[in-house]
C-alpha cells in the first residue's frame, strides 16, 4: 500500500490579532459601501425633482432630458432659470385643456402617477441673469 499526500487546504494559521485585524478590514469595507449606498439614495437635492413643489411666479432649470424632465427649482434672475411658471395645474394631466388658455405659455410639463397628478405651463424666463 502506497502512501498518499495529504490534499491541499489551509496550512497556515492565524492568530487571534491577524482574524481581529481582518474582521475589522471586512466591518470597515461594509459600512463604506453602506454609506455609498446611503449616499446615492439620500443624496443632494439637487438631482431631485421638484416638480411638484413650483407654483405660478416660481422659474426653473430642467436638469432631466426633454423626454424625462426634471426640475431644479431657482431664483428668476439665476442665470440658469431658464422657465418660469405661468401655472401650476394639479387637477389634470392633459396639458392641452390646462394650458390652451394660459397666455405666453411655449411650453408644459405633465406628471402623472404614484399620487401626483399635473400640469405645469410655463414660457421662456426673460428675467434671468446673462451667463
Amino acid at each position: 500500500m502506497s502512501n498518499l499526500p495529504p490534499l491541499g487546504g489551509p496550512t497556515a494559521s492565524y492568530t487571534p490579532a491577524q482574524i481581529r485585524r481582518n474582521r475589522l478590514i471586512f466591518l470597515g469595507l461594509v459600512l463604506a459601501l453602506a454609506g455609498l449606498v446611503a449616499l446615492w439614495a439620500f443624496g443632494p437635492s439637487d438631482t431631485k425633482d421638484q416638480s411638484s413643489s413650483l407654483t405660478a411666479g416660481d422659474c426653473f432649470q430642467n436638469i432631466g432630458t426633454d423626454k424625462e424632465a426634471k426640475t431644479k427649482k431657482l431664483d428668476c434672475t439665476d442665470p440658469h432659470a431658464d422657465y418660469k411658471v405661468l401655472k401650476m395645474d394639479k387637477d389634470s394631466v392633459v396639458d392641452t385643456f390646462s394650458c390652451s388658455d394660459v397666455p405666453g405659455t411655449t411650453g408644459s410639463l405633465t406628471q402623472s402617477g404614484a399620487g401626483d397628478w399635473f400640469v405645469v405651463c410655463f414660457k421662456e424666463n426673460d428675467e434671468k441673469a446673462e451667463k
